[in-house]
């Protein structure tokens, strides 16, 4: 009876082993289903959003970007300076019949103000088909004239000719395309001129940078104080020379010479207004003047240009 006992054991063992391996494969099988079916949710969601995509970009293209009803037909462009309406077109690169909505405002903003003459842009979009830019430019008080030998003409030279604002930063006129004028053919005058900057100097300065320099400063300094000053719109101020290590001499419009110091700019101003104004009593005007110095400042007169006509106007009635 035991031995049979045993042998029934063996069998049920046996059966219990089947059964498990049994279990295990139809497990491995759901789990082969489960995953097969996953992936084939997946892949059948990927499917719809691929085509809800592409179907909507199409739809997107052409409700939007293709709709004709978002043609640029406006483009309203201003200035507060002088470049004209054309320049900021040509920098913007807009084109009518552009899609409103496709143009990149923040390209458009850059490309203006990548222009030296312009401080800041402002671009916008109206809808349906306007395109607003607002440009604020940055003001000259200055200019610079760098005399360089012409490539074409051996022996020969030519002048460029690059304006600076207030803080310095460095920009080319606006005449036409180029920077190449020649000061016979120009009424420029009217800006004062920075004269003597040694060649370091001259080579920094790049349209477009702005230059930090003391000695630049401090001509820019004088032109501001001038302004300020009573002297402005009595004499006209060419040329500020930085070619002497401790003065500013300043040559004026009827040939003048003043030299100043770069400190007390404004009370340095206030004497040469006094001074002026004590030689036009007696039909002078200053030919040279250190008011670099505190006390007993050294003058040089010299007639006043309309006195000086009037007596060379005398002198050819007698001659007659």
């Amino acid at each position: 009876m035991a031995f049979k006992s045993r042998k029934k054991n063996k069998r049920t063992g046996q059966n219990n082993v089947l059964s498990v391996k049994v279990k295990s494969q139809q497990v491995r099988s759901e789990r082969l289903r489960s995953l097969r079916s996953f992936l084939i949710l997946v892949f059948t969601l990927v499917a719809i959003i691929g085509t809800s995509w592409f179907g909507g970009s199409l739809a997107l293209n052409r409700l939007i970007y293709e709709n004709e009803s978002f043609a640029v037909s406006d483009m309203d462009y201003r200035t507060d300076g002088i470049i004209s309406e054309s320049q900021l077109k040509d920098w913007g690169g807009v084109e009518f019949g552009d899609n409103l909505l496709s143009l990149d405002l923040l390209r458009i903003k850059r490309n203006i103000e990548l222009t030296p003459r312009v401080k800041i842009a402002s671009v916008e979009r109206f809808l349906p088909d306007t395109l607003q830019v607002r440009v604020t430019e940055r003001v000259p008080m200055a200019q610079i004239w760098i005399w360089q030998r012409d490539s074409d003409n051996e022996g020969n030279h030519e002048c460029i000719r690059l304006q600076v604002d207030e803080s310095g930063h460095v920009m080319p006129p606006i005449i036409g395309q180029s920077s190449f004028v020649f000061p016979q053919h120009q009424t420029e005058w009217s800006l004062p001129v920075i004269a003597g900057i040694d060649m370091k100097t001259l080579r920094m300065l790049a349209p477009g940078r702005s230059v930090g320099l003391p000695k630049l400063q401090a001509a820019l300094d004088v032109i501001r104080e001038y302004r300020k000053s009573s002297m402005a719109g009595e004499v006209d101020l060419r040329i500020v020379d930085l070619s002497h290590s401790q003065i500013l001499r300043v040559t004026t419009g009827d040939g003048g010479q003043i030299d100043l110091s770069r400190n007390r700019l404004q009370q340095q101003f206030n004497r040469w207004a006094r001074i002026r104004a004590h030689g036009q009593k007696y039909g002078l005007t200053i030919e040279a003047m250190d008011l670099s110095v505190t006390n007993n400042v050294p003058v040089r007169w010299m007639l006043s240009p309309n006195i000086a006509k009037e007596i060379r106007q005398s002198q050819k009635m007698a001659g007659k």
